[in-house]
């Protein structure tokens, strides 16, 4: 055994063509962390118990699998040559093997054989890497030797097709071996006084090549406590017992003890130790949960003292437990095993509930970018001041949508103040916004009565309605008092200022959008929505965002993609901006 260290890369850094290589290789990385729990972790610390983690989550594939997988491509001649490398494995093993034979030979073909019972969580973490996927049916853990189980019938395909290769993680001698040239090495000189190992049981490579070479390097007397699951208590990982016992690596004169552990400890105890930055998952979990299980025990046979332990020259027993995989991949089993008491509140919950469609800046137009959106890029079209902003209601028929009778008296004007803004009169042009919406053609009878206040030739103000529908989602005394031509309102109430800001608020307004858009038909897409873009103006600046989101998103629904846009900053900031260019000058500003 080495008593010292030299680090053959003190700068961690890998080069070469034959970099990945140098990654992937133990000898050239430093030794795995082993980091000691604080006693907020350690209910025995005070007794003379320290217990660490050692971090097998740090290896390149960031699980304990990936030294056996790297061990098991190395030493099987045909994980070179073969098209497939299958493995019965739904996790750390095939996920090791498909990143590392990439990494080194190019390998492709990489393939797991994964119970149909597996999430579709784990079954997506697998096809991110590259890794294929098959199912199968029936028992989820299989005995590696029953000769109808899914082990045996890959073992037989692999010795009669020269193009898989089936490397067998539950009987191949290189899983174990990788431990015994590596982890328990790395133990040994960083922890030299150790006590007690303690592992779960999974194949078993990891605790048994771990455990023989302390044992054997250190001290016969070191305890090695093997840690199980429930028999029908699946943590993802481990094996229960009687599904470990038959296997034939050399476990028997290495592990000590066995404890048995239910998944919902298992999973409690790993999200204890990830909220204090030891980020593991749930089979890392149960490890600890198991050891300190079994250091309980001890205590009470040994009355506090845990005799026959191996200690250090202070007379403390130190205990590893090894930590082997991440939780990212299982958070919805987290939540099926402890449920949400467990789990920090989410505040604002309503939000879950609306305005789940995405947000872009793009889509947030400055006035002239709305303009031009409107009536053309070249500056020479922004000659027609009086008809890019609505006149005197006298002479407006810009249309608003039908509205029910509950809808009218919600957002009926003051009386007599409106001309033909108001919604009797439009109500006879129009029944509901998607026929105004309908009109394609400046010909049609519907746009020909909307528009009556339009000059015989079509000016680019006029003809914009063939290009761009403009909504107004102003109150409707608003609206009318001066509104780009041609825009139909759907009169929303005012709301306060910067509304984003109050949740409750935001779901107010978007039920209510919702509603409106729906009630009129705009969350249906309709075909001219292909052809024409959207632009939706606001009285506060940000109901027209969640307009041009609400859109969208019913469009992309529907399988289509609605070009929807707002103009940012709400009308009275494009409104100014039209007046100081001298397009309003002869708008009616509501008072006769």
């Amino acid at each position: 055994m080495a008593t010292s260290y030299q680090n053959p890369n003190p700068l961690n850094i890998f080069t070469g063509p034959d970099s990945l290589s140098k990654y992937f290789d133990p000898e050239q990385n430093p030794p795995l962390p082993l980091v000691e729990l604080p006693e907020a972790l350690n209910p025995y610390r005070k007794d003379g118990v320290r217990i660490y983690a050692k971090m097998l989550t740090a290896l390149p594939a960031q699980n304990v699998k990936s030294l056996p997988a790297l061990e098991m491509l190395k030493t099987s001649p045909k994980a070179r040559t073969a098209k497939r490398i299958v493995e019965a494995s739904s996790g750390s093993t095939v996920l090791s093997m498909g990143v590392i034979g990439r990494a080194l030979w190019g390998h492709e073909g990489v393939e797991a054989w994964v119970t149909n019972k597996k999430t579709r969580e784990s079954l997506r973490v697998l096809r991110f890497f590259g890794v294929g996927v098959s199912l199968y049916g029936g028992l989820a853990q299989q005995e590696p030797s029953d000769p109808k189980g899914i082990m045996s019938r890959l073992r037989q395909k692999a010795s009669s097709d020269p193009d898989v290769c089936y490397l067998g993680q539950y009987d191949n001698d290189a899983n174990w071996q990788s431990h015994h040239a590596h982890t328990g090495p790395q133990l040994a000189l960083q922890l030299p006084h150790l006590s007690v190992l303690c592992s779960t049981i999974g194949t078993g490579g990891c605790i048994t090549g771990t455990g023989k070479y302390l044992k054997s390097h250190l001290s016969p007397s070191i305890r090695v406590i093997g840690v199980c699951n429930v028999f029908g208590d699946p943590t993802p990982g481990p094996r229960h017992f009687p599904g470990f016992e038959s296997s034939p690596f050399p476990w028997r004169e290495t592990i000590a003890e066995f404890v048995s552990v239910k998944s919902e400890d298992a999973f409690r105890m790993s999200m204890r130790l990830s909220r204090y930055g030891i980020i593991c998952g749930p089979s890392s979990g149960e490890a600890l949960y198991g050891l300190l299980e079994w250091l309980g025990q001890e205590k009470e046979r040994g009355n506090g003292g845990w005799e026959g332990l191996k200690k250090d020259g202070n007379g403390e027993v130190n205990a590893v437990f090894l930590c082997a995989d991440l939780p990212y991949q299982y958070m919805e089993l987290y939540y099926q095993k402890l449920g949400e008491g467990e789990f920090p509140e989410i505040r604002n919950q309503c939000l879950l509930e609306v305005d789940q469609d995405p947000y872009d800046e793009r889509w947030f137009l400055t006035p002239e970018q709305t303009v031009e959106m409107l009536v053309g890029e070249k500056g020479e079209k922004y000659g027609h001041d009086r008809e890019m902003l609505c006149m005197v209601p006298s002479s407006c028929a810009c249309t608003g949508p039908g509205l029910t009778a509950s809808r009218q008296q919600q957002h009926q004007p003051v009386e007599g103040m409106f001309g033909d803004c108001s919604p009797g009169a439009v109500s006879d042009i129009s029944e509901s916004a998607s026929t105004i919406f309908s009109t394609a053609s400046p010909s049609s009878s519907v746009y020909s009565v909307a528009t009556t206040a339009s000059v015989e030739s079509q000016s680019p103000v006029t003809s914009w309605a063939s290009r761009v529908k403009v909504i107004d989602v102003r109150p409707r005394a608003e609206f009318v008092k001066s509104h780009l031509r041609n825009a139909v309102n759907i009169p929303l109430s005012a709301t306060q200022e910067d509304f984003y800001g109050d949740p409750e608020a935001v779901c107010e307004r978007w039920k209510e959008m919702n509603g409106a858009f729906k009630e009129a038909g705009l969350l249906e897409h309709k075909e001219d929505d292909d052809e024409r873009k959207t632009v939706v103006v606001c009285l506060d600046g940000d109901s027209g965002k969640m307009a041009a989101s609400m859109l969208r998103g019913a469009s992309k629904k529907a399988g289509r993609q609605r070009e929807v846009f707002c103009a940012d900053g709400g009308w009275g900031l494009l409104e100014s901006w039209l007046r100081r260019r001298g397009y309003g000058e002869n708008v009616w500003d509501g008072v006769d």
